[in-house]
C-alpha cells in the first residue's frame, strides 16, 4: 500500500476479540511471514476490494436490467421467430 503524503498512519484499537479468532489471526500472520498488526490491515484491505466488488457487480447488474427493459420498449418491427427470419449480409431481416 502506498501512503500519499496527505494520508498519516493511525492506530486501532481491536478489543474483546474472541479467542478462537485471534489464534486464527495469529496461525494466518505466521503462515503468511507477517505480523499480527500486517495481517489484520491485509484482511482489511482484501475485505474492503471483496466489498467494492460486490457493489460493482450490482451496479454492473442494475445496468444490465435497464438496458434490457430499454431493449424490451423498443416496438417489434419483425414478429418472425429468429430461426424464421432469413438475414441479408448486412444483418437486416429480409
Amino acid at each position: 500500500m502506498h501512503w500519499g503524503a496527505e494520508m498519516s498512519e493511525t492506530s486501532l484499537l481491536i478489543k474483546k476479540i474472541p479467542p478462537d479468532l485471534k489464534d486464527w489471526l495469529a496461525a494466518e500472520a505466521s503462515r503468511n511471514h507477517r505480523s499480527m498488526n500486517k495481517e489484520t490491515i491485509f484482511l482489511l484491505q482484501e475485505a474492503r476490494i471483496q466489498r467494492n466488488q460486490v457493489g460493482k457487480t450490482q451496479r454492473d447488474m442494475n445496468s444490465i436490467k435497464d438496458i434490457l427493459q430499454a431493449m424490451h420498449a423498443l416496438p417489434v418491427l419483425d414478429a418472425r421467430p429468429v430461426n424464421q427470419a432469413l438475414y441479408g449480409i448486412d444483418g437486416l431481416a429480409r
